[in-house]
């Protein structure tokens, strides 16, 4: 089983982790004073040449977990791919009981059904979708987990993600998002729509399928919409092909880069989310089409043993689906230094200044960052 931890610098699309910070459910936020924050991003990604990874129905513990709950049989009644997306999600509402504190340590659908039969077992948006990414593409469907983020969380504790699913329709020809815990999807104008779409077209004028109280539905929903992420290997089973993320901000907004102990992700950003409507039935080609390279960073483990008393990054640089090599970095403006693979730097209090040259003349990435401890 693959194991939801941190590869350093061993990943095919990304080698680098981005600081990120997730907890888990809901609650209200305070902004916090302490962490790290972005002052500027001159970083977004804006191709397109990226290689998604999806779950092969044929993997043996998918066909197990098809069997076993029948799930050929729970969804038999669907006209189209779509209704039986929403007959899998009524079905695993019927499985699994949500509650926003729950903390489960299962990482896939068998082991986490399996705890679901025990007397007063409760779980978490996290675990309810990895059980239905996984039921859905045990028979076909192609599915994703996300993750809507809210902004300004920092600090451990704080409930700062929800995650959701999407399955890509072929009656619809897109990716649609699915509540599971909620066990609804959101319309405007009579359409299904994706997460990225949630984002772009606001909650106020939305119709969500299965709710009944809309307004506390809204309410509920609306802190997390600052945001949208999606894994690139959706995979749980098997050797992982990547690690890394993509999070989508709409207009002005500005990434959230965070820190928390021990769940270190590295996350490409983009503005826009030509990403996000990908097709994964389209066959993925490497067409060496970006023009630029990115930066991408992450949060220096310290070496066991090791005290960790100052914050240290590692930077690194991408292009076309993969690590480049002898790029340059200036750090606070001071000479170009060659990087063959990625550069360490300890962060001090108060803004750094990162930028990105492959020429080490002209820089063509840079960002800023304000660590308050």
């Amino acid at each position: 089983m693959r194991k939801n931890k941190f590869l350093a610098f061993v990943i095919i699309l990304i080698s680098v982790s981005f600081i990120a910070c997730s907890s888990n459910n809901q609650g209200k936020k305070e902004e916090s004073e302490q962490g790290v924050f972005v002052e500027k991003w001159d970083n977004f990604y804006e191709g397109s040449n990226i290689k998604f990874y999806y779950e092969n129905p044929e993997e043996s513990n998918l066909q197990l977990l098809k069997d076993k709950y029948k799930l050929s049989e729970v969804v038999k009644d669907g006209k189209d791919d779509f209704e039986k997306s929403l007959n899998l999600m009524k079905w695993i509402n019927t499985k699994m009981k949500y509650s926003k504190g729950s903390i489960s340590t299962k990482e896939d659908a068998l082991s986490i059904l399996k705890e679901a039969t025990a007397a007063n077992s409760t779980f978490s948006d996290k675990d309810f979708a990895i059980v239905y990414s996984q039921a859905a593409s045990s028979l076909g469907i192609y599915a994703r987990r996300g993750e809507y983020r809210i902004k300004n969380s920092q600090q451990d504790g704080k409930d700062s993600y929800y995650k959701v699913c999407e399955v890509w329709s072929d009656k619809y020809s897109k990716w649609i998002m699915l509540d599971i815990v909620s066990n609804s999807y959101i319309e405007y104008e009579r359409k299904p729509l994706s997460a990225t779409e949630v984002l772009n077209i606001g909650i106020d004028n939305i119709k969500a399928n299965g709710i009944k109280d809309l307004e506390k539905y809204i309410k509920r929903l609306k802190p997390y919409l600052y945001s949208y992420t999606i894994e690139i290997d959706n995979n749980i089973y098997g050797m992982p092909k990547s690690n890394a993320f993509i999070s989508y901000t709409k207009g002005s907004d500005m990434p959230e880069v965070r820190i928390e102990g021990g769940l270190i992700r590295p996350t490409i950003f983009v503005k826009k989310d030509t990403l996000f409507t990908k097709s994964p039935r389209v066959e993925y080609k490497n067409d060496n089409s970006d023009k630029l390279a990115s930066l991408i960073i992450q949060k220096k483990n310290a070496i066991e043993g090791e005290k960790e008393e100052e914050l240290a990054i590692n930077v690194a640089a991408f292009k076309n689906s993969g690590n480049i090599k002898d790029y340059f970095i200036s750090v606070d403006n001071k000479p170009w230094e060659k990087i063959s693979m990625f550069k360490t730097i300890s962060m001090k209090e108060g803004k750094s200044n990162i930028r990105l040259s492959e020429d080490g003349k002209k820089a063509i990435k840079e960002i800023i960052l304000q660590y308050k401890k």
